[in-house]
């Protein structure tokens, strides 16, 4: 009977890990679509507005000469991109990434736009490549390996935030994927020895 009841667990147990895995991995491909979305409508915002700003450039000499209907259009038009970069702006926010490898090369992806509710895990996601390891909703997602360079026996990548107010690097205790940034945050993400703990600050 002990037996059959513990069979009877596991299959549940087992039936559980497999459906959290699945519904966790949608969820995962659905952020990545709405994510992939956001950067391609940002990028066509950029490339808009840097077609406005040649246009006012190459107009301004000339103004004089264009006609009130041009202007007024023109005009029109400046106050459309206006409103469509407060929207953006709206619902995104801008950090300052540091990649530091651990023999002397450091890397900034300043100002990275990214959407609201982005994670340090999500910022550096968006800037390189990386491999990763999700130890589910309780640990997060720790992160494995930076542009091919990986975590070891004696070393691995660390995540640390600026706290401006204190003017210091801090190291968080709970796993990048937990936490969630702020507007002109900074943070790293740094490959550290485990021989002395806490591990520098990465600057």
């Amino acid at each position: 009977m002990e037996k059959r009841t513990f069979t009877y667990v596991a299959l549940g147990l087992l039936v559980w890990a497999i459906s959290g895995t699945v519904v966790a991995g949608y969820y995962f491909a659905q952020y990545k679509t709405y994510q992939n979305e956001y950067e391609n409508l940002a990028s066509e915002l950029n490339t808009l507005s840097g077609a406005v700003v040649d246009l006012s450039d190459t107009l301004s000499g000339t103004m004089e000469n264009v006609s009130e209907n041009f202007t007024g259009e023109f005009n029109t038009l400046s106050g459309s991109m206006k409103d469509l970069s407060e929207i953006m702006e709206s619902i995104s926010l801008k950090v300052n990434i540091l990649l530091s490898y651990g023999n002397g090369t450091k890397t900034w992806h300043n100002n990275t736009a990214l959407p609201l509710g982005s994670t340090a895990f999500t910022a550096i996601l968006a800037v390189t490549d990386i491999e990763y390891k999700d130890y589910g909703e309780d640990l997060g997602i720790l992160v494995t390996s930076v542009n091919g360079r990986g975590n070891n026996s004696t070393h691995g990548w660390l995540y640390w935030y600026w706290d401006a107010q204190n003017a210091k690097w801090v190291l968080p205790e709970y796993a990048a994927s937990k936490y969630i940034l702020h507007r002109g945050d900074t943070i790293a993400f740094a490959y550290e020895s485990y021989a002395m703990w806490p591990p520098p600050p990465p600057t």
